[in-house]
């Protein structure tokens, strides 16, 4: 199909003029081809598609490490790969213990449960189990998940940095009780924390420690000890007994032995103790008898009597004979002066 068509040019603007009509003034004469029907091949737009979505699925493989790259993969594949959260990361909060001793560093001053927006921290004060006086411990720490804002109010106000924001986030569950966790399911280890937060630790350490061992004091026995260790430092207490009795008793049985036996110990230690005993009492005896000269001949039936009756005692170590004797003679130097008053 052809038609003429002739385009007239716009006539000029005359000088001056601020005419900007955009109206097109056509004629009759110009020539227009329009193709109609274009030979095309059956499929070729099916294909063309099709090679857009390959094209688009192969880059998808390629992984973006450069920012001037309009595609590929830019997410990360979760839960295979994880970004590093930043230490300030906040989600639930959990409770800190002492790693060596057990304690908690929670005293139960209720500070977190008064500013706690939702109302969602509830503790009960420890008591001490003879005289039932409140100590610097918390019996129970409860908090409700499934209500929980992860404000971060609690951590902030607590005076003994006893609790801190968990980075753990993967808490979806089934089953809604689950979520109202007590405080052995709250208590962490100094050291976990540490590990998501160092620095913020480090900040917090030396009070956090110093404040514990004041607390320490207070608390009587296994109270305020993390459920979670308390078998294990019980276990290390009963130990550490059992170790000081044995010790204790070997150190005594050298002593209980007389100082002229004839027989020879292997222990060097023991040994020694023995020699330094015996030493000791050698010592004391001389110093007595040069005491003893000048309280003879002054000495009363009265003052007899008293020794009479401290001989009688059986067989007794050298040094206890020393002082007894020393005692004795110290006594009748004073009868002595007495008796020329």
């Amino acid at each position: 199909m052809t038609t003429d068509i002739q385009h007239k040019p716009a006539p000029p603007l005359e000088q001056g003029s601020t005419s900007t009509d955009p109206t097109p003034h056509i004629e009759r004469g110009s020539v227009v081809t329009v193709q109609r029907r274009r030979t095309r091949t059956p499929g070729a737009g099916l294909l063309k598609g099709l090679g857009v979505v390959f094209h688009h699925w192969h880059k998808s493989f390629e992984k973006l490490d450069d920012y001037e790259k309009t595609a590929g993969t830019f997410t990360t594949e979760y839960p295979e790969e994880r970004l590093p959260l930043p230490e300030a990361y906040r989600n639930m909060p959990i409770l800190l213990y002492d790693d060596a001793t057990g304690h908690e560093l929670c005293t139960s001053c209720f500070q977190c449960q008064r500013i706690c927006p939702p109302q969602v921290i509830h503790m009960t004060q420890a008591k001490d189990p003879q005289t039932g006086k409140a100590i610097p411990a918390v019996a129970e720490f409860i908090i409700e998940y499934d209500a929980c804002m992860s404000c971060g109010f609690c951590a902030e106000v607590c005076p003994f940095d006893a609790i801190k924001m968990d980075h753990h986030f993967e808490l979806s569950t089934a089953d809604h009780t689950t979520l109202t966790v007590h405080k052995e399911g709250l208590l962490r280890p100094v050291s976990y924390y540490q590990a998501i937060a160092p620095t913020f630790w480090a900040e917090a350490q030396e009070s956090a420690y110093k404040k514990l061992q004041g607390n320490i004091k207070r608390r009587p026995a296994l109270v305020g000890i993390a459920p979670q260790v308390v078998e294990k430092i019980r276990a290390a207490q009963d130990t550490a007994h059992d170790t000081d009795e044995g010790t204790a008793t070997t150190l005594a049985t050298p002593q209980a032995a007389p100082l002229d036996a004839g027989v020879e110990t292997t222990d060097p230690a023991a040994d020694k103790a023995t020699r330094l005993a015996a030493i000791r009492a050698r010592n004391k005896t001389k110093r007595v008898e040069g005491e003893q000269p000048a309280a003879e001949g002054v000495s009363t039936p009265a003052a007899q009597a008293p020794e009479a009756s401290m001989d009688s005692g059986g067989d007794l170590p050298s040094d206890k004979q020393a002082r007894l004797a020393a005692i004795r003679a110290r006594n009748r130097a004073q009868q002595a002066e007495q008796g020329e008053e």
